[in-house]
């Protein structure tokens, strides 16, 4: 007996992102499955649903109006067997992180070994980058973010915050001396990250925005704190990336009446209704660890 099913989550995922190799990475499957269970999804219905390019595919009109007939009731079905495999179920399975910097060396790695270990069934896939990766299309589960976040189709919950500071090493400020205000940093040498600007406490709760100039750039938080501890210059990270310099002297602060309100460090996930366990639980599982530590 035919599966009446089959291939119709394939169909979803080629029509929302429009490409037969995107839709295997989101889906974890190769390009010639997807291809396939197109094929056989348009021979059962005897119509074509796919228009197939060399650089794209989009939907047939047919294609576009039987993609809007099922996505609703595949959602439903993908939410009732959540909330099922979910209900007092251990986690298992792959759990894929995007996550960036410092923090995720430092803080995001160790939690997920330890969550492993915890969760045997559990099996992690931990990916770095510094780009805002789309979660639905490349199939990631969770990812680590800091700052203000701008994509507002995901839930977000605070892990920790993320404290900035201004800083340089002891040998510069004795050539340079230390700048007293802000405006002051025209006159030094700053190290520039991936902005043109550093965070400055403004008033109440906001943090203003101080346009920078300088002969090193680095979108690396490892180069910049290096960088700054060779006397280059002054260089503002989240701390995390310098908290070990400053302990052994090898970074100062300065500014530190200017230091910028404390920015969040974020868990986002896609807005799914019923929230996969294993996500939960390490979400759980870095929430507390932050906590305790």
């Amino acid at each position: 007996m035919q599966n009446r099913y089959e291939g119709l989550d394939v169909f979803v995922q080629v029509a929302e992102v429009g490409s037969f190799s995107q839709a295997a990475r989101r889906l974890r499957v190769s390009k010639a499955h997807v291809s396939r269970q197109i094929s056989r999804l348009e021979e059962r219905l005897g119509q074509q649903l796919v228009l197939r390019t060399t650089r794209r595919v989009s939907l047939t009109e047919l294609g576009q109006i039987f993609y809007s007939k099922i996505k609703g009731e595949l959602e439903q079905l993908e939410a009732a067997e959540n909330a099922i495999m979910s209900a007092g179920s251990r986690p298992r399975g792959w759990l894929r992180i995007s996550v960036a910097g410092a923090y995720g060396e430092r803080y995001v790695v160790p939690a997920a070994i330890e969550f492993m270990k915890r969760y045997p069934d559990v099996e992690v896939d931990l990916q770095f980058t510094e780009r805002n990766v789309d979660l639905l299309v490349e199939g990631i589960d969770l990812a680590i973010r800091s700052g203000k976040l701008e994509d507002s189709s995901l839930i977000a919950r605070r892990i920790t915050s993320r404290k900035l500071k201004i800083c340089a090493s002891p040998d510069y400020f004795e050539r340079k001396g230390v700048p007293d205000t802000p405006e002051q940093l025209s006159e030094f040498d700053c190290l520039q990250g991936s902005t043109p600007y550093w965070y400055i406490k403004g008033q109440g709760s906001n943090s203003d925005r101080l346009a920078i100039k300088s002969r090193w750039k680095s979108n690396n938080g490892h180069a910049l704190c290096q960088a700054a501890i060779n006397g280059m210059g002054i260089t503002q990270l989240p701390e995390f990336y310098v908290e070990k310099a400053l302990r052994q002297g090898l970074l100062s602060t300065c500014l530190d009446n200017y230091q910028p309100t404390d920015n969040g460090i974020w868990a986002v996930y896609p807005n799914n209704k019923h929230l996969a366990t294993k996500v939960r639980l390490f979400v759980d599982f870095l929430v507390e660890k932050n906590r305790v530590e």
